[in-house]
C-alpha cells in the first residue's frame, strides 16, 4: 500500500495492502483489447473546481459507466467520476487524461494541489484536460475501501510478525464487508483500468487522447500503451513503474541511503555530527532489534495519547516510506542523530503520522492492483537474494509478498510483465533521488520505445518532479510537439535540517 505524502495523496498503505481477493481464479492477461462496445456518452454539468489555496477554476463533471469485470458480461456496472477542464483554444489539440498515483490516488483530488493546477492551466491553453478517478477510488463508485473500526495496536511497529498479524486479523471483516456489498474484486486490476481509459475515449467521441501519468499512473499508462496504443498520441510518464517493477529491489533502497549519506557528509553543518549517516542508521537498527523503544503519539481517532512501541522493523518501515521523498529525507540525519542520543521527539512525528495513517482502514482496490501486477520469478528471486544483507530488509514489499496466498494468488502473468515495444511518442521523467521509481527503471523500458525521451532531474525525489517549473515547461513543450531531449533540470543539492 502506498501512503499519502505531503504533496500528492497516494494510498492508505501498509494495513491497506491486506485487502485482497478471496475464492477466485487468477485472471490471465489478454493482449487483445477488452470488450470495446460503444461507451455511453458522458453528460457533463458545470461546476467550480477549487484548489487547496481556494482558487476556483471553471470545470465540468460527469460519470462514466463501465463493467466492473469485463470477463463477466452479466456482472456489475460501476461508475467512474470524470472532471474536464475545457480548452481555452478555438482549435484545441488532442485532450490529455491525467492518471493518478497510488494505486488508489484520486486524479480529481490531485488536480486541486496548486502546483498541479499550474501545470494543467498551462496545458488548458491548447487542449482539454481530463481527470478520471480510477475504479474503486476517489469519487468513483463503489469506493472499494474498508474503514477500520478501531485504532492500530500500540505494538504494531514492534516487529514484522506483529504488523503482519494486524494485517491478517483486519482482513476477515473487510472481506465480509466487500461480500455484503457485492463487489467483484477480480475486476480491480490494471488491465480493467486501462480499458476504462479507452472507454472514456470512446464516450468522449475521440479518436486519440494523450496521457500524463505519475507513479502508479505510469504503470497504468504503460498497460494502456500496450493495449490501446493506436488511440494514443503523446504520453508523459513521471516516476516510472514498469510492468515488472511493482515489487521493489532492496538494493535500490541501499543505494538511496548511501546517496543521502554521501550528500549529508558534504554538508559542513551536518558532517561534524553525522559523518556517516548510513553507518549511524545500521547502528540504530541493530540496537532497536535488541532493545525496542517507546514513543508517545496522539491517536487522532480517540484524541488520546498512546505509547507506541518501535522496533527495528518499525523504523525500517518508517524510513522506507519517506526515503525517496524530498519533503522528508533532508531531516534524516537529524532524525537518526536524535534517536542515537535517546531523544525521540523527532521520531514521534514520523511514528504518529504512520500510526494514524495505517490505522484508517484497508483499500481493496490498491491491494488488488498490486497483487495482480505481481513480479516475474526472476525478480522475486533477486529480491530474496538481496533481502538478508539489505539495510531495510524487504520492508519495501511488505505485506504484498506475504499475503497473496490468502487472497487466491491473483496474478496477470508474465505476458503482462513482458517488455513493451511501441512507437508511441513518450517522455519519461525521473529523479536521481527517487528510490520509489528510480531512473534505471525508465531506462529498462525506453529501449522498446522508438520515440522515447528521458529527462532525469538531478536531486529530485519522488514527489519533487511535477511541482518543478522547469519540469512543467518540458511537459508542456513535449505535448506541444517540441523536442525536449536536450532539456537538463537540477533542483540543487538537498538542504538538510540542522542537527540540534
Amino acid at each position: 500500500m502506498r501512503l499519502e505524502k505531503k504533496s500528492l495523496p497516494l494510498r492508505f498503505l501498509c494495513v491497506s495492502a491486506v485487502l485482497a481477493f478471496f475464492l477466485f481464479q487468477s485472471v490471465p492477461f489478454i493482449l487483445a483489447q477488452g470488450n470495446s462496445k460503444k461507451a455511453e456518452k458522458i453528460e457533463f454539468t458545470p461546476f467550480e473546481l477549487t484548489d487547496f489555496n481556494g482558487k476556483k477554476v471553471q470545470a465540468e463533471r460527469g460519470r462514466l459507466k463501465v463493467p466492473e469485470n469485463r470477463s463477466r458480461p452479466s456482472g456489475n456496472t460501476i461508475e467512474l467520476a470524470v472532471v474536464r477542464l475545457k480548452s481555452k483554444s478555438d482549435n484545441p489539440a488532442i485532450p490529455i487524461v491525467y492518471l493518478a498515483g497510488g494505486p488508489g490516488g484520486s486524479a480529481i483530488g490531485e488536480a486541486r494541489f496548486p502546483h498541479m493546477m499550474s501545470l494543467f492551466e498551462r496545458l488548458q491553453q491548447t487542449r482539454d484536460i481530463i481527470f478520471m478517478d480510477q475504479r474503486g477510488t476517489g469519487q468513483s463508485t463503489p469506493l472499494v475501501a474498508w474503514p477500520a473500526p478501531a485504532s492500530l495496536p500500540a505494538d504494531a511497529f514492534l516487529s514484522e510478525e506483529k504488523m503482519l498479524a494486524v494485517v491478517r486479523e483486519a482482513s476477515s471483516p473487510a472481506i465480509e464487508s466487500f461480500k455484503k456489498r457485492n463487489i467483484d474484486l477480480a475486476g480491480y486490476n490494471s488491465v480493467e483500468s486501462a480499458d476504462d481509459i479507452n472507454d472514456l475515449r470512446l464516450a468522449l467521441g475521440l479518436e486519440k487522447i494523450g496521457l500524463i501519468g505519475f507513479s502508479y499512473g505510469t504503470h497504468l499508462g504503460l498497460v494502456t500503451i500496450r493495449r490501446h496504443s493506436k488511440h494514443l498520441d503523446s504520453v508523459v510518464l513521471v516516476g516510472t513503474e514498469g510492468p515488472d517493477h511493482t515489487l521493489k529491489l532492496p538494493s535500490t533502497y541501499d543505494a538511496q541511503i548511501r546517496k543521502l549519506s554521501d550528500l549529508a557528509a558534504q554538508d559542513s553543518e551536518i558532517a561534524g555530527k553525522v559523518p556517516d549517516m548510513a553507518a549511524l542508521l545500521k547502528r540504530i537498527l541493530a540496537r532497536l532489534e535488541k532493545e525496542p523503544i517507546t514513543v508517545k503519539v496522539q491517536d487522532q481517532r480517540t484524541r488520546q495519547p498512546v505509547d507506541v512501541k518501535v522496533g527495528k522493523f518499525g523504523l525500517q518501515m518508517i524510513i522506507r516510506m519517506d526515503v525517496g521523498d524530498g519533503n522528508d529525507f533532508p531531516e534524516f540525519p537529524a532524525l537518526f542523530h536524535t534517536i542515537d542520543r535517546g531523544d525521540y521527539s523527532l521520531l514521534a512525528k514520523y511514528v504518529g503520522k504512520r500510526y494514524n495513517q495505517f490505522g484508517r482502514g484497508l483499500s481493496g482496490m490498491s491491494t488488488m492492483m498490486d497483487l495482480y501486477s505481481g513480479a516475474t520469478a526472476e525478480r522475486l528471486a533477486r529480491i530474496k537474494r538481496e533481502t538478508p544483507t539489505s539495510i531495510l530488509g524487504n520492508v519495501m514489499n511488505f505485506p504484498d509478498m506475504y499475503i497473496a496466498d490468502l487472497w487466491g494468488d491473483p496474478d496477470l502473468g508474465d505476458e503482462y510483465r513482458s517488455p513493451i515495444l511501441t512507437d508511441t511518442r513518450t517522455l519519461f521523467i525521473s529523479g536521481t533521488l527517487d528510490s520509489n521509481t528510480p531512473p534505471y527503471q525508465a531506462e529498462e523500458l525506453r529501449w522498446g520505445f522508438s520515440k522515447g525521451t528521458h529527462i532525469i532531474v538531478e536531486y529530485a525525489g519522488h514527489e519533487d518532479m511535477l511541482p518543478d517549473a522547469a519540469v512543467q515547461a518540458a511537459i508542456v513543450d513535449f505535448l506541444n510537439g517540441k523536442d525536449v531531449s536536450g532539456v537538463r533540470v537540477s533542483l540543487g543539492k538537498p538542504k538538510f535540517k540542522a542537527i540540534p
